[in-house]
């Protein structure tokens, strides 16, 4: 019997007796100094996992954490104050922090964050925190960066995968969570902000604007101008007619533009529902018009990037799913341009309340192909039924695909049977056969104790005490101190004219002027030249020369 797992309850030690070679599999982390050793088996030096069981030796050698130091995915599973964060997540960003491995890290309460980060910083770590409940503080993150980087670098594939980050910011933000309602007036809005996100991009490319003016600032703008005096069947507006030069473009919006009036009211109502998470907070706005590529460096220094999200309201947890989709897309695509991704810095998702989170496009595919792309996922749930409701029929995948299974307390009598029946049975003395662990048992673990089953792989349950974060750091910790963040914003002013004989326009660009921030006002203009590829078609272009 493997001495870790001896703290077993009594009569079912039999039970949950693991072979000695499933303890080799573990890595050990010791608290006292703070030491890794990785385990034989994965034993590759610097990596680091969740906790998957306590050694109380009378020693420092035999005082340890049994750790999980492989390439799976795991689910933890517990009830609103279940003690998930003291017991898992917050132990797990110690033992990672003591293995130099990268982490992003959904934040709730931002209790992680106050726990944790002056360690991290004092361990060499570059601390980074997106905070949605105070926008002022910490990093800047523009979801449009990215894809606008690679929509200039002018080649077709950055070109198409360009597009791929714009669809999922588009999906992520139009499709807020799942509905039984029709269908079309999320996917038109979708289909609106993929247009008008490309079209700004292309905007700004013939200029040569900076990343700075493409936000979703300008995108709001962009909306009103093109949707201002134009209704199908009426002479297109100079905005429009920009639009038409380009086909793929105007695919997007046409849906929109060119549609009945009762129909394009529907449509516009539903994407400025959508929008409205931005105009909540001028300093949200302001945020994510700015741009830290805090995405940058994450494979080669050790990073820990928190996302600080308000737990008592939902508005803002779309903008955590399009954050975390997107960074698993930029991860996925630097790794293709990387030889030997697993001498790099392993990427560590640990997302609390993922279960709250709506739902993040393709995450089944994403969990399953991560492990090869040296990316870990450790989610946190309340339930089962919570899963199923935000992800139906493939909740049971991304189940199937995490190796760890953590469960704290639950009263979900579904899952309590599930566990129950995953668990097997045992014989009793008079023959007859009866759960390893019942539905009661399953609700009666330890809370003080830090009582956990675990349910790992091929290896058989068994019942951890996970020791509270105040073991691993004595409840010795400094809250980081924070700063308020002046961040200059960049406007762009449509003013579209024509010359008189009807040549392609002329559009006007000017930042913002707010002399008492900014200290001056800086105007610049743009000739926009079409590319032979974009012409005006002939309808478009005999209103053109009307005007």
């Amino acid at each position: 019997m493997s001495i870790i797992f001896d703290q077993s309850r009594g009569s079912l030690k039999e039970y949950f007796a693991q072979s000695v070679d499933f303890e080799r599999q573990l890595a050990k982390y010791f608290p006292e100094d703070k030491s890794f050793r990785p385990s034989k088996r994965y034993g590759c030096a610097g990596k680091g996992g969740v906790p998957l069981s306590h050694s109380e030796g009378g020693t420092t050698i035999s005082n340890y954490i049994a750790v999980d130091d492989s390439d799976v995915h795991t689910l933890v599973i517990g009830a609103t104050a279940s003690k998930k964060s003291r017991l898992v997540a917050m132990p797990m960003v110690k033992i990672l922090e003591s293995a130099g491995e990268s982490m992003i890290i959904v934040d709730p309460k931002s209790e992680i964050y106050k726990r944790t980060a002056e360690s991290l910083k004092k361990s060499g770590y570059i601390v980074l925190s997106v905070d949605l409940r105070n926008p002022h503080f910490g990093s800047a993150w523009n979801p449009l960066a990215i894809p606008y980087t690679l929509y200039l670098n002018k080649n077709q594939n950055d070109y198409d995968r360009a597009c791929e980050f714009v669809n999922d910011i588009a999906n992520n933000l139009s499709k807020m969570q799942s509905s039984d309602k029709d269908p079309f007036w999320e996917n038109s809005a979708a289909s609106f902000l993929f247009g008008l996100i490309m079209l700004l991009f292309k905007y700004a490319s013939e200029k040569g604007l900076s990343v700075e003016y493409v936000n979703m600032r300008n995108i709001l703008k962009l909306r009103r101008v093109l949707c201002k005096d134009f209704y199908a069947g009426e002479e297109p507006t100079l905005p429009v007619l920009y639009a038409q030069s380009d086909q793929f473009i105007y695919s997007l919006l046409i849906g929109t533009l060119e549609t009945a009036r009762n129909t394009q009211a529907g449509i516009l109502s539903t994407f400025d529902q959508r929008m409205r998470t931005f105009a909540i907070q001028p300093s949200l706005l302001d945020m994510l018009a700015c741009d830290d590529s805090i995405m940058e460096g994450m494979r080669d220094t050790p990073t820990a990037l928190y996302l600080i999200v308000p737990d008592e309201k939902t508005s803002y947890h779309n903008l955590v799913s399009l954050f975390i989709k997107q960074s698993y897309e930029y991860f996925i695509h630097a790794a293709q341009n990387t030889e030997s991704i697993d001498k790099k810095i392993r990427i560590n998702y640990i997302l609390d309340e993922f279960s709250s989170l709506p739902t993040i496009t393709d995450f089944p595919a994403m969990i399953t192909a991560a492990r090869s792309r040296n990316i870990r996922f450790t989610l946190f749930v309340q339930s089962k039924h919570q899963l199923d409701l935000r992800y139906k029929e493939e909740a049971e995948t991304i189940r199937a695909n995490c190796n760890n299974w953590i469960f704290l307390v639950s009263r979900e009598v579904s899952l309590l049977q599930e566990l129950s029946t995953l668990c097997g049975t045992r014989r009793r003395s008079d023959g007859t056969t009866v759960p390893l662990m019942s539905i009661t048992n399953l609700q009666r673990l330890d809370k003080g104790k830090g009582e956990a089953l675990i349910l790992s792989g091929r290896n058989k349950p068994y019942i951890a005490n996970l020791p509270d974060i105040s073991f691993y750091d004595n409840d010795k910790f400094i809250e980081p101190a924070r700063t308020s963040q002046l961040r200059q914003t960049f406007n762009i002013y449509f003013n579209f004219k024509t010359s008189h004989q009807g040549q392609p326009l002329d559009i006007d660009f000017e930042k913002s002027n707010d002399t008492a921030e900014f200290g001056q006002s800086n105007i610049s203009f743009i000739d926009l030249k079409w590319p032979p590829k974009d012409i005006f078609d002939q309808e478009s272009l005999r209103h053109l020369n009307k005007r």
